[in-house]
């Protein structure tokens, strides 16, 4: 009976070392995926998880997160990932991304995703539920306003150009800001200075211009395909 007993312990001391030992180079390394892949669900979910650790950002994560995929085909966070670097399908990889993981960036990944294909009322929608589940973001008031401009939808984007600005204003004021908000609150009033010009308020859209552009003369936006184009001084004209 002892030796039973014994056998016991060994087994519940070391099995979960042994789990443990399988599972980092499991993560590690692509090769052992044929045996990951004949293991439970649970258990590809873990070296998953822990794969994507490992992914790292940008191009040549790429295969790194496919990988994840494939050994967990309902990882929430390599499909954020895909929702946020992936460049053909990228709708429905968000879509995908939001079915598991309804969160902000999900949804402003949706967004950004339909306003390329140029379908901006679903891209304001988009944006709007980003800003539902997040606190105030000038990031998605800025995708927001600037998708519900190009809907037709001038109240809501006067809303948020407004409201980002204010948030980025604050930010540049501060200190510690890396000196990137700069450029966003610049683009905030150009923008503005077009909502404002849409609702017919010429005094208002002047005087926003002229913050943004300091020191011109006439400074004047306007709304084409590829963005704002502001003029003034016409050797610094370009678009945004």
């Amino acid at each position: 009976m002892r030796p039973v007993l014994w056998g016991l312990l060994f087994a519940v001391l070391c099995l979960p070392l042994a789990f443990v030992l399988f599972l980092i180079p499991a993560a590690k390394y692509p090769g052992m995926d044929s045996l990951t892949m004949k293991l439970p669900a649970g258990v590809r979910s873990v070296v998953a998880e822990l794969a994507l650790h490992h992914a790292g950002y940008g191009k040549d994560s790429v295969a790194q997160i496919d990988r994840v995929v494939r050994l967990d085909p309902e990882s929430a966070g390599a499909w954020t990932r895909r929702c946020a670097s992936s460049q053909s399908g990228r709708i429905a990889t968000c879509q995908k991304a939001i079915d598991l993981d309804p969160e902000p960036w999900n949804f402003n990944g949706l967004g950004l995703a339909q306003e390329q294909a140029k379908d901006y009322c679903s891209a304001e929608d988009s944006f709007t539920k980003a800003i539902q589940n997040s606190s105030n973001n000038a990031i998605f008031l800025r995708n927001m306003a600037r998708a519900a401009l190009r809907c037709g939808h001038v109240n809501a984007s006067v809303a948020g150009f407004e409201v980002a600005e204010g948030l980025d204003a604050k930010a540049v004021a501060d200190p510690d800001d890396d000196g990137e908000t700069k450029d966003d609150l610049t683009m905030d009033r150009e923008y503005l200075a077009v909502v404002y010009d849409r609702m017919n308020e010429p005094a208002k859209a002047t005087g926003v211009c002229a913050k943004a552009h300091p020191g011109w003369t006439a400074c004047r936006c306007e709304l084409n395909d590829s963005g704002v184009k502001f003029s003034g001084d016409p050797e610094k004209s370009h678009q945004r």
